[in-house]
């Protein structure tokens, strides 16, 4: 191990203490002990081995937090990331005080934390009043775009009065790099008052070129004045009309909801703590861009044996000094409540405290904020599948079918089979909702390859399968002829008659219901109608099915099987198609 090496090697100077603390305690007990033979005709025996013990697994536990690492592993890293560009309204009435300090100083605070939350990403700023400026472009240097955002104030740029946010969405537009494969995403922060011309136009440019927008609103409905400075004096002042009576600024979210809806956009509500966690959430949802890929060599972190050393040397010198013979169950139930608070320890990670927080969104009912956790958990931990299974099904629940189906792609590399199987069936779901049927067969086939024996992914193979190849039409059979009595009046062995099926699909007399049998010509008439029913809603639904219209089909195909599976004629029909 000549490559030996410490993570943190300060930590070691506790051996030689606890050694050189050895003899002092074993004075001490001696002592004790000495002490306690006055008192008693039956003194106790010094147990000193506890002593070395504990001694040892303080040592132990010293090399362990020192974190000794030997060995190398090779570690390929990618840095890569989004396009952020945020547009912010600057404008007099942004700096009205209904929200504190102001609402610009929210915005600015807000802007500051998605900042602070982001990973690779590269960011610009947009700023607009009457008209647009540009403050940085796309940019990785998060740091000094923070310093920009933090000296923002309005009515210290060149910027002519009123407000345009066409202007600046249009300048956002086109700050993005068109080179870059990676998601490209705009973040709208106004009051929304007075907009200016024709935002929406700008807003649905952004979603023909392929770009995501979030709108986020700043200030109440019950508004505040809006300040101005005298250019002289430099004293705040509120705005007011020519009669004297102060101009009231209130947030106008009927705007801002318009410009989200025209951009196939999200609204973020009137609540600026909340920026930060969509927009990164938003992000991480998008397809990330490498722009460089490095490897690098990594040390091999060995400190967990010297750690489960360290707990194992604790545990035998409790043993030792309860007397393990005797107290067994309290050392052993010591033990247990060691490793139960490490394993606690270990699982409060911040992916797993954000994926907790998404389940309880989900159980009350608040789809949206889950979908942002589980976002936010999976950008904590990229790699764990169960996170992105989660959120892919939040996401189908939601009706964002297509959003989902990269979420679940990124589970399928899971090293884990059962996971890699419930994600390719996660993406035969969202798949077959899109009306894909083709490739939601082939999901559930490689899910099935992993998992042969589930039996609920068995049978969406099936529904999708016969989706695909739905049964052909009854054909036309001549009734067998009635049978013929023999001489004796008995019939002939071969000619066992059998139940027919009921009319409504179950069993005949014998089975549940002991309803009345139907005739052949009713079983006909009744499968040709299941099968026109198919016939219509197929016709109805055009190449997309809905969830509904599959799982009506499914019910009729379902009920067709059940009666052709008991008509004699067609009992002999076994094609994988025949529901």
């Amino acid at each position: 191990m000549s490559d030996l090496s410490f993570g943190r090697p300060l930590w070691l100077l506790l051996i030689p203490a606890g050694v050189a603390l050895l003899p002092l305690a074993w004075v001490v007990a001696t002592r004790a002990f000495a002490a306690a033979s006055l008192l008693t005709r039956e003194p106790p025996r010094p147990r000193r081995g506890v002593t070395v013990v504990l001694v040892l697994a303080v040592a132990v536990a010293a090399l362990a937090a020192a974190q000794p690492r030997w060995g190398e592993r090779s570690a390929t890293v990618q840095a890569g990331g989004a396009q952020l560009v945020a547009v912010l309204d600057v404008s007099r009435s942004m700096g009205a005080t209904d929200v504190a300090p102001s609402r610009l100083a929210a915005a600015r605070t807000a802007l500051a934390e998605t900042l602070a939350r982001l990973r690779g990403d590269r960011v610009a700023l947009v700023v607009f009043a009457g008209d647009a400026r540009l403050r940085f472009p796309l940019t990785r240097d998060l740091t000094a775009a923070t310093t920009v955002i933090e000296t923002i104030e309005g009515g210290t740029l060149f910027l002519e009065r009123g407000t345009s946010a066409a202007s600046g969405l249009a300048l956002a537009r086109d700050l993005f790099d068109d080179e870059t494969s990676g998601g490209r995403l705009v973040l709208l922060i106004s009051d929304g008052e007075d907009l200016g011309a024709d935002p929406a136009a700008s807003a649905a440019s952004l979603a023909d070129a392929g770009i995501d927008l979030l709108v986020a609103g700043v200030g109440t409905t019950g508004g505040g004045p809006v300040p101005i400075r005298d250019p002289i004096s430099r004293e705040v002042r509120p705005l007011t009309t020519r009669e004297g009576e102060r101009v009231i600024t209130r947030l106008d979210e009927g705007n801002l909801r318009a410009i989200a809806a025209a951009g196939d956009g999200r609204y973020l509500g009137s609540n600026p703590t909340a920026i930060p966690g969509a927009v990164r959430s938003r992000l991480a949802s998008l397809d990330q861009a490498a722009y460089a890929s490095t490897t690098i060599s990594l040390p091999i972190e060995r400190f967990q044996w010297f750690a489960a050393a360290a707990l194992a040397l604790t545990v035998l010198a409790t043993a030792i000094e309860w007397r393990a013979l005797v107290r067994w169950r309290r050392a052993s139930g010591f033990a247990v409540a060691v490793v139960v608070a490490l394993a606690l320890s270990a699982c409060a990670t911040a992916a797993y405290t954000l994926n907790e927080r998404a389940l309880e969104s989900l159980e009350e009912g608040d789809l949206e904020t889950a979908i942002e956790l589980f976002y936010e958990a999976q950008a904590e931990d990229p790699q764990d599948g169960r996170i992105a299974l989660n959120l892919a099904a939040v996401l189908h629940q939601a009706g964002r079918y297509e959003e989902a189906i990269p979420v679940a792609r990124r589970a399928i590399g899971s090293r884990d089979a059962a996971i890699a199987a419930a994600a390719h069936s996660s993406l035969g779901h969202h798949l077959a909702a899109l009306g894909e049927l083709e490739e939601a067969l082939e999901a559930f086939a490689e899910g099935l390859l992993l998992t042969p024996g589930d039996e609920v992914m068995r049978r969406d193979y099936e529904v999708v399968y016969a989706l695909l190849h739905p049964p052909p039409p009854p054909e036309e059979q001549a009734a067998p002829a009635q049978p013929e009595e023999s001489e004796g009046g008995e019939e002939p062995p071969q000619q066992e008659q059998q139940p027919a099926p009921s009319e409504e699909g179950a069993p005949g007399p014998g089975g549940e219901g002991g309803q009345q049998a139907m005739s052949r010509e009713a079983l006909e008439e009744r499968l040709a109608a299941i099968d026109q029913e198919v016939a219509e809603l197929r016709e109805e639904a055009g190449e997309v099915l809905s969830a509904r219209e599959a799982l009506a089909i499914l019910q009729l195909l379902v009920e067709r099987n059940r009666i052709a599976a008991q008509n004699p004629v067609r009992g002999t029909w076994t094609d994988p198609g025949d529901y």
